[in-house]
């Protein structure tokens, strides 16, 4: 088990996990939905109030997981603030750069609301990853001034 939460912290491979997960999320934002690159079965159909808060829901969650996977990259460099702020701004311009690289592809269109729900997801991501090392931080100052 040691060896694998060892291999796990490579930072080789911390930079592969969030550059790969980026190059999957931009490629499922930004393909045609009549053609996809990559079929994900979601099925296509007019736009639905439960079917807009659905996408939202996973742009939301794409790019929570977009800002943790690049602060875990960047967190083997740098300290945990910089590291919280630099993937933050990182998904953030993803999120930015897929809504626009959406005009390009002829049945896909960029969207306020996704562009919102993108934003929120790195920020709350981020501010969960801050609380955690703020709580973690504060065990071992309290774990160093118990007797």
């Amino acid at each position: 088990m040691k060896q694998i939460l060892s291999w796990l912290q490579q930072r080789p491979l911390r930079w592969a996990a969030a550059i790969v997960w980026s190059i999957w999320i931009t490629i499922l934002l930004i393909q045609p939905e009549a053609d996809p690159i990559i079929n994900l079965g979601l099925p296509t159909g007019p736009q639905t109030f439960l079917r807009e808060l659905f996408f939202t829901c996973m742009h939301l969650l794409a790019f929570a997981i977009t800002c943790a996977l690049w602060q875990w990259a960047l967190s083997a460099s740098m300290q945990i603030h910089a590291s919280i702020a630099l993937a933050c701004i990182i998904a953030i311009v993803l999120g930015g750069c897929t809504e626009y690289l959406q005009t390009l592809s002829p049945d896909r269109y960029p969207s306020w609301t996704d562009l919102i729900a993108n934003c929120y997801g790195s920020l709350l991501a981020a501010w969960f990853i801050w609380r955690r090392s703020a709580d973690h931080r504060q065990d071992k100052d309290e774990q160093a001034q118990s007797p």
